[in-house]
C-alpha cells in the first residue's frame, strides 16, 4: 500500500443525491462545479474556498473535500441572475438539480434555512454577500480596465477580503438569485497498491514485483496527493494500462513459449 491515504478524488455533489452510491447512467448530472462563477457558503453563511483560484478542473477535487470538512458536510452555491443561464445545463438544468429562487438575499437566505443553513446565520450570509460586493467594487475602481471573461483566467478579483476570490469575480446584486445545495462525493482515494512505473506490476513489502499482477486505473497509489487536476485518471489509466497490458503479453508468451 502507498500514497496518500488522506486524500480522495472528490467533488462538489448534488446534495439529495443518494447517500451511499452514484448513479453512471446520469454522467455528470450529480457534479455541481458552477462555484467558479458564484460563491459558496457554509451552514454558518461564511465562504471558505476562494471560488476563483482556478479553472473548475484544478479546483473541484480540493473544494469537493473542502465541502466535506464544514459544518454538517454541506454547502450553498449562490449566483444571480447576470450568470444563471451560462451554467452548465447537464448540472444545473431544470429538472435535474434542486433550484432555490428570491427576489432578494435577505429572502434567499430565509429559504437557505429550512435546508439546513444555521438560523442564526441568515443575517451573516447577508452580510457576507454584502462583503463579497464592496470588495468587487473596489477593485473594479482600482482597475477600471478589468473585464470579466469566464474563458480565461480574467484576474478580475477582490479588494481588502479577507478570503479573496482571485478571478470571475461579478457583485451578486441582480434578482433573482439562486441557490444549490451541494455536498462531497467522493471517487476514490489518493492511496492504493505500489507498482513498478514501468511495467505496472504490483509491488510487495520488499518492493519487489509480484510476477503476474497489474494494476492500473483508481487502483494505483502514489499518483495524487492534496489535490486531483480533472482528467489525470483518464490519462493515467491509459498509460499505466498499455504499460500493463504489454507486460502481461509478455508473461503470457513468455508461459506459452
Amino acid at each position: 500500500m502507498t500514497g496518500d491515504w488522506e486524500g480522495c478524488h472528490s467533488t462538489c455533489w448534488d446534495a439529495n443525491a443518494d447517500a451511499n452510491q452514484g448513479q453512471r447512467g446520469l454522467t455528470n448530472q450529480l457534479t455541481k462545479c458552477g462555484y467558479p462563477l458564484g460563491i459558496m457558503v457554509n451552514a454558518r453563511g461564511e465562504r471558505f474556498v476562494d471560488e476563483g483560484e482556478d479553472f473548475r478542473n484544478y479546483t473541484y477535487a480540493k473544494f469537493g473535500r473542502a465541502i466535506l470538512s464544514q459544518p454538517g458536510g454541506f454547502a450553498f452555491q449562490i449566483w444571480d441572475s447576470k450568470v444563471t443561464a451560462t451554467l452548465r445545463q447537464e448540472e444545473y438544468g431544470d429538472g435535474v438539480v434542486e433550484k432555490i429562487y428570491n427576489g432578494t438575499v435577505q429572502g434567499l437566505a430565509a429559504s437557505l434555512v429550512e435546508l439546513g443553513l444555521e438560523l442564526s446565520a441568515k443575517d451573516r450570509l447577508v452580510a457576507t454577500i454584502q462583503d463579497f460586493n464592496k470588495a468587487v467594487v473596489a477593485y473594479d475602481v482600482q482597475n477600471p480596465a478589468s473585464s470579466w471573461n469566464p474563458a480565461i483566467k480574467d484576474n478580475k478579483g477582490t479588494t481588502d477580503l479577507a478570503l479573496p476570490k482571485s478571478n470571475w469575480a461579478l457583485e451578486i446584486d441582480e434578482a433573482p438569485f439562486m441557490a444549490v445545495k451541494v455536498a462531497c462525493g467522493i471517487t476514490f482515494t489518493f492511496g492504493g497498491v505500489a507498482i513498478n512505473p514501468t511495467t505496472a506490476s504490483v509491488m510487495d513489502e520488499k518492493g519487489s514485483q509480484i510476477a503476474g499482477l497489474f494494476a492500473t486505473g483508481e487502483m494505483v497509489g502514489g499518483l495524487f496527493y492534496g489535490n486531483y487536476p480533472g482528467g489525470s485518471g483518464l490519462t493515467a489509466g491509459a498509460v499505466f494500462g498499455r504499460k500493463a497490458g504489454k507486460s502481461a503479453a509478455r508473461r503470457a508468451a513468455e508461459v506459452v513459449g
